[in-house]
């Protein structure tokens, strides 16, 4: 079962972005299932979606694959250990 909590104004933190949740919507443990967005995120949202090439998409849709890229490309940077 699904609970909707209302009046659940939250930022979610996007690298140097932000998006508006207006709130989120959990289950009976109280885990987020859903979040509601205001209608100007969901515009500046699929405009950054548009840029993503669809042979690179599913990285972003695997958590573990894009972490670990993310690790790669860090440990190419100079200085890194």
């Amino acid at each position: 079962m699904i609970e909707r909590r209302k009046n659940m104004p939250v930022t979610a933190k996007q690298k140097d972005e932000h998006i508006k949740v207006k709130h989120f919507i959990t289950d009976t443990k109280g885990q987020k299932m859903a979040a509601v967005i205001y209608i100007e995120e969901l515009k500046r949202i699929e405009t950054v979606l548009d840029l993503i090439p669809p042979s690179e998409a599913w990285l972003y849709k695997n958590k573990k694959a894009l972490e670990s890229i993310q690790r790669g490309l860090k440990m190419t940077q100079p200085g890194a250990k």
